[in-house]
C-alpha cells in the first residue's frame, strides 16, 4: 500500500544496533528531527517515563558491539520473548537471531549511527529510527551503506528489551536498481501465529488503511494512523509525523488491484502488537509502477480499536 520500492538490507545481522505505495521519497530529513522530537512528548501518556534518546542509542551500540564481536549469548538478554525481524518477508525470532549472530561470518570494520529520532508509542513501547553509515562485509560481499535503522523496545520490569527490528538501505528512486536481497539461513515466511484472532482483526484494520488509500480517503486514513505515528518508506525516507503521512499516502495513485496475504501477528506488549503481511497492488503512482512489499505495522489498541503508530515496507 503505502510505500515505494526501496531495498532492505540483505545481511541483517546488523541487530539492533544496526512501487507499492503512498509512502512517497518526500520526507525532509533535515526538518525531521524536530517534528520527531516533537512527536516523542506528545505520543506518550507521559513524556517523562519515556526512555531518553541517548539511553535508547546506547542499547543499539551495545547491540552493535556484540554483533561485531559475534557475541550471539548477549542477545538471550537483550530480546524480548517475542522478539521478531523482519527481512524481505521472511522472520527471525529470538533464538534464531542469537543463532546467527553467534554463528556471523561477516567483517566489521567500521559502523557509526547519526540522526536518532525517538517515537514513543505508549510509556512502554518505542520506537527508535537513525541512519547508519556502515563498513561491513558479508561474505566478501559489502553490506548496503547507508541505511535507515528502525528498532521497537519493550519495557518489561526495569529494563527495555529489543521487540522488533529492520533495516531499509537509503536510495534514490530514480535510481534504485539493486536486486531483492535473498533471505538469510534460518529465516522463515511470515505465517498465521497461535493468535489467529488477532491477526484477523489487524489485518481488516490493515486492509481498511490500503483501501483508503486506494480511493485517496483522507478521512479514513487520519481514523487508521494514530496520533503521533512515524513511517520509514521503501527508499529509506523517515515521515516523522501523521500529517505528513496522511497527505504522503493521500498523493494520487491509479490502482486497479490490491492483495493482501501472508499475515502473522505478534501481541509485544498488551495493547501492542506487530502485523506482518505481503502486499501486492497493480497500478502506478506517477510514472513509477506500483511494486509488491513486505510490510510491519505496529499497532496499538486505542479503546476498541487497533490504529497504525508505526510503519515500515520492503521490496517483495
Amino acid at each position: 500500500m503505502r510505500r515505494k520500492t526501496g531495498f532492505l538490507l540483505a545481511a541483517i545481522v546488523a541487530l539492533l544496533g544496526a512501487c507499492a505505495a503512498p509512502n512517497q521519497p518526500t520526507t525532509n530529513t533535515a526538518s525531521s528531527n524536530a517534528n520527531a522530537n516533537t512527536n516523542a512528548s506528545s505520543n506518550a501518556t507521559s513524556s517523562t517515563t519515556a526512555p531518553s534518546k541517548d539511553m535508547l542509542a546506547g542499547l543499539e551500540k551495545q547491540a552493535f558491539e556484540a554483533w561485531k564481536n559475534k557475541d550471539g549469548k548477549f542477545f538471550d538478554g537483550f530480546l524480548s520473548q517475542n522478539f521478531m525481524m523482519l527481512e524481505g518477508g521472511q522472520t527471525l525470532d529470538k533464538v534464531k537471531t542469537a543463532e546467527m549472530i553467534g554463528a556471523s561470518t561477516c567483517e566489521v570494520k567500521s559502523y557509526s549511527m547519526s540522526d536518532e529520532q525517538v517515537t514513543p508509542v505508549t510509556p512502554d513501547v518505542v520506537v527508535i529510527t537513525m541512519k547508519l553509515t556502515l563498513d561491513v562485509t558479508c561474505d566478501g560481499k559489502p553490506m548496503p551503506s547507508p541505511v535507515t535503522s528502525a528498532s521497537v523496545y519493550v519495557k518489561q520490569g526495569n529494563d527495555w528489551k529489543g521487540a522488533f527490528h529492520s533495516e531499509v538501505p537509503i536510495v534514490d528512486p530514480k535510481n534504485s536498481t539493486a536486486s531483492v536481497p535473498k533471505p538469510p539461513a534460518g529465516s522463515t515466511k511470515p505465517q498465521p501465529g497461535p493468535n489467529s484472532e488477532l491477526t484477523a482483526k489487524l489485518l481488516e484494520r490493515e486492509k481498511m488503511g490500503w483501501d483508503a488509500w486506494r480511493n485517496h480517503d483522507q478521512a479514513k486514513l487520519n481514523d487508521f494512523v494514530a496520533d503521533g505515528a512515524y513511517a520509514v518508506g521503501m527508499f529509506g525516507e523517515r515521515m516523522p509525523n501523521k500529517a505528513e503521512i496522511v497527505k504522503n499516502w493521500s498523493e494520487p495513485c491509479d490502482v486497479k488491484s490490491l492483495t493482501l496475504d501472508n499475515e502473522h501477528a505478534v501481541e509485544i506488549a498488551p495493547g501492542v502488537a506487530l502485523l506482518f503481511y505481503k502486499g501486492t497492488a497493480a497500478g502506478k503512482c506517477g510514472e513509477m509502477d506500483i511494486k509488491p512489499e513486505w510490510a510491519a505495522t505496529l499497532y496499538t489498541k486505542q479503546g476498541d480499536t487497533w490504529r497504525g503508530a508505526f510503519f515500515l515496507a520492503s521490496p517483495a
